[in-house]
């Protein structure tokens, strides 16, 4: 019986290859986007799910309170880790300091040194490969070379990656054993030894590293940040659970450490929390210094949505075609019953006829899948994707195939199996009217959904928009940021400035500890003396040069800028600050009664001398913050900027420029890695998430409209095959083509308007919704409904039309000779 029923179910698909193509492309397409949102979200909620006790270990992180709230920090003070580690029992704990950029040397077997500044170098205790294994990550051997128990045992010992083991020594070719020992030199003038060799750690992970270098020897060379329980650098904390310790116990127990270790003020002022290393990657509240990215979870909730409702619209659209054409299987219904065949007997043939077009269109979906990833994991570089196809994702397809058979195909082969026999025969059904109903519901609800993706993408187009050319209150054009030299020597930085300025092609070049945004944050407090310190706001502190101003074209509104006078030496005292209007404001005072203030930061005091007007110094997700400006001669400079001039901005001429750039620098800082990047590369890199969301709004919407429309088409084309002979009588009675597209269109157009009054509401509260996460954004503006409404309709009127016009032109006599 299975075979016949399976004959059967072949013959008529292929007997109705059009509507059968429609259906089988319909939910091929929303089962790949459906697959795609899977990987994607599984991945993203899978960072850092890959230890052994993942879900016991926690990052402890800071809550700082100040005058103008809460600072959130994902680090603590250096020292916190070995005081848990003394005082507190049942609890492992590891400590990491970065991770940082520093430049890396070898030398291989001819003499040549091999160079590279290396930006996810890792400080780390010998506690770290044991409390982060990557045992689910790595179920094959974790250590190519050497091993958890010896790889710290030498404070200057560093663990490579494979990745970083085959850069520096390629002469080696994978014999990983015979590069233990061997010798790598840090910033030029410290010497590290080869103690092990991992694997390439997986990318979904918030513990971003190429090397390892032993705690001890960042200890050693930073004993004034490592002992300093004031102080928040890089430094984070992780600890792992005990049996039967619980968060809230340990969370006292750290509140006791405070008051053993810190002075009565940071006991005032500092919490310690602790943060499920599960949920660092989903948790906005803290910032991602360690070079990583965020997603949150309303955003992942989001991506989740959108699949539902792409295998929504493709299942809407198989039970729309199918009802429809109940009528012309009424006959095959009511033979099949006349001769035995039962209700459940006939309920199975339909849902498997459902089952066959929902496995072709999974397999159709799987078999271009892999290519899909793969171009994904290629082309969203700012994010490192690694997406892949596994166990979990065939059988989440095979799940899905099922879920679509049934929800696709359940209602219809209910209707089709409970046709009554002599009805049937008769081409009667008591069910047109319902089945009518329900097809139109399904229509408003798939446009519904439709309407709603295209004002999702418009408004993140116009948001995505507004991030990238919303005017920062700086010059951002044709500006090159390059990472200073590790050794900085006053002299020479000077010498290769002049050097690049004797070039007509640039404009101006500073030295500072970043642009006016950048991920190089330096936090200070700040209040006037006369205030008591429970005061103390939260500033964001710059040093900068003279030129500073020049180059960003930084706009004084009251005061003026830095002078020779105003450069602080080492030891010296500070003799003038600059601020932004936002921090005078936050004192009390306006530009022009800040000008002559002392200002008291955590680092000394001074009047300030200049307010510059805000500019964003934070991404436009967030509000402008307070900002110190300062020249201080204290190797804080980790930028160079240079700003071309505009007249250079040809592709020819840029090249040259930079290359020049690049001489100069060789020839300068022969021992530094010359790098570089456009200023305006790294600002849409802190877009990135954003970026992201736009993206799948744009390629969902489009996949949404395509697949809405293929069901349009086919529910057209059945209605002008049922109305055939009407419209030849019409044609006969003289009805233009016109009408009769007119005709044939009307109804659908009608429930696309009805789509669109149902959903702007619901689409604006979304978008509404999705806006709130950001300080600066887009208004939501009246047209944007009106564009997306002639969108939807005229994309639906060109599918309709297009099936109406054939079916209008069709010679009158054939249709009245239709049966």
């Amino acid at each position: 019986m299975l075979i016949n029923y399976l004959k059967i179910a072949l013959r008529r698909l292929r007997q109705d290859r059009f509507h059968t193509g429609i259906n089988v492309l319909g939910l091929a397409l929303g089962m790949t986007g459906c697959l795609v949102i899977f990987i994607f979200v599984r991945y993203e909620l899978n960072f850092d799910a890959f230890h052994t006790n993942s879900d016991q270990i926690f990052r402890v992180v800071e809550h700082h309170r100040k005058a103008d709230g809460i600072q959130h920090w994902p680090t603590t003070a250096y020292p916190l880790a070995e005081a848990i580690r003394n005082d507190i029992s049942g609890v492992g704990v590891t400590q990491i300091a970065g991770p940082m950029d520093r430049v890396i040397s070898a030398t291989d077997n001819k003499g040549n040194v091999v160079r590279f500044e290396e930006d996810r170098v890792m400080f780390a205790d010998k506690y770290y490969l044991q409390t982060f294994d990557f045992s689910k990550a790595m179920p094959q051997r974790m250590w190519l070379a050497g091993n958890a128990e010896k790889a710290f045992s030498q404070d200057n010992a560093v663990v490579l990656t494979e990745k970083l083991a085959d850069r520096y020594f390629a002469d080696y070719a994978g014999r990983y054993d015979e590069i233990l020992g061997k010798t790598l030199m840090l910033n030029n003038s410290d010497h590290l030894t080869v103690s092990g060799i991992i694997r390439n750690p997986p990318h979904n992970t918030n513990l971003l590293f190429d090397m390892l270098v032993n705690y001890a020897f960042f200890k050693a060379s930073n004993r004034y940040q490592a002992n300093n329980w004031s102080g928040n650098y890089q430094g984070t904390v992780y600890v792992t659970l005990g049996a039967g310790m619980s968060v809230k116990a340990l969370e006292t127990q750290l509140a006791q450490l405070e008051k053993k270790y810190m002075n009565a003020e940071d006991q005032r002022d500092i919490q310690y929390v602790l943060q499920p290393l599960r949920e660092a990657h989903t948790d906005p509240t803290y910032s991602d210094f360690t070079g990583s990215y965020r997603v949150s979870k309303q955003m992942l909730l989001g991506l989740s949505s959108l699949a539902v409702f792409l295998i929504l619209i493709a299942a809407f659209n198989f039970i729309n075609l199918t009802t429809a054409q109940a009528s012309k299987r009424s006959k095959e219904v009511g033979v099949r019953k006349s001769v035995g065949s039962s209700q459940y007997q006939l309920f199975a043939q339909f849902i498997g006829e459902t089952c066959m077009i929902s496995a072709l269109a999974g397999l159709i979906s799987l078999s271009g899948l892999d290519l899909l990833l793969n171009w994904l994991n290629h082309s969203l570089t700012l994010i490192n994707l690694q997406l892949q196809m596994d166990l979990s994702v065939w059988l989440f397809a095979a799940g899905m195939v099922l879920v679509v058979a049934l929800l696709a195909g359940g209602y219809p082969a209910i209707i089709l199996s409970r046709f009554q026999p002599i009805k049937a025969l008769k081409n009667i059904s008591d069910t047109p009217r319902r089945g009518f109903s329900l097809r139109h519901g399904l229509i408003v609800m798939q446009f519904c959904i439709t309407y709603s993706l295209i004002v999702g993408m418009l408004v993140a187009s116009r948001q995505m928009n507004f991030f990238m050319n919303k005017n920062l209150g700086f010059a951002r054009d044709a500006v090159v940021t390059i990472n200073a030299p590790k050794n900085q020597v006053p002299g020479k930085m000077d010498v290769f400035r002049e050097q690049l300025k004797q070039n007509p092609a640039v404009k101006e070049v500073s030295f500072s500890s970043g642009a006016p945004i950048t991920r190089n944050y330096y936090g200070t407090s700040f209040r006037l003396p006369s205030e008591d310190s429970r005061m103390d706001r939260q500033a964001e502190m710059k040093i900068v040069d003279l030129n500073y101003q020049s180059l960003f074209d930084l706009k004084t509104v009251a005061g003026r800028w830095f002078s020779l006078s105003n450069v602080v030496k080492d030891g010296e005292a500070f003799n003038g600050f600059v601020i932004n209007e936002t921090m005078a404001k936050m004192l009390g005072l306006t530009p022009e009664t800040a000008i002559g203030k002392i200002v008291k930061i955590s680092e000394g005091e001074a009047p300030v001398i200049g307010v510059v007007k805000d500019f964003h110094n934070v991404s436009l997700q967030q509000a402008i913050t307070p900002c110190v400006l300062m020249v201080w001669n204290t190797g804080f400079y980790e930028q160079i900027q240079v700003r071309l001039s505009a007249a250079d901005g040809h592709w020819a001429g840029l090249q040259s420029t930079l290359g020049m750039v690049e001489k100069t620098w060789k020839r300068t800082f022969p021992q530094d890695v010359y790098e570089y990047t456009f200023l305006n590369d790294s600002l849409a890199k802190g877009y990135v998430v954003e970026q992201l969301v736009f993206d799948a709004f744009r390629i969902f919407a489009l996949i949404s409209i395509f697949i809405a429309c293929l069901g349009l088409l086919g529910l057209i084309a059945f209605t002008s095959a049922q109305r055939t002979k009407e419209i030849g009588v019409r044609k006969v009675l003289g009805a233009s083509v016109a009408s009769i597209v007119a005709l044939l269109s009307q109804d659908f157009l009608k429930l696309i308007f009805i789509a669109i009054l149902l959903a702007a509401p619901a689409a604006w509260y979304a978008m509404h919704r999705w806006l709130q996460s950001f300080e600066y954004k887009v208004n939501i503006e009246w047209w944007i409904f009106a564009l997306a409404a002639f969108l939807a309709v005229g994309i639906a009127l060109l599918t309709v039309s297009y099936q109406s016009i054939r079916a209008a032109l069709v010679n009158p006599v054939r249709s009245l000779k239709s049966e």
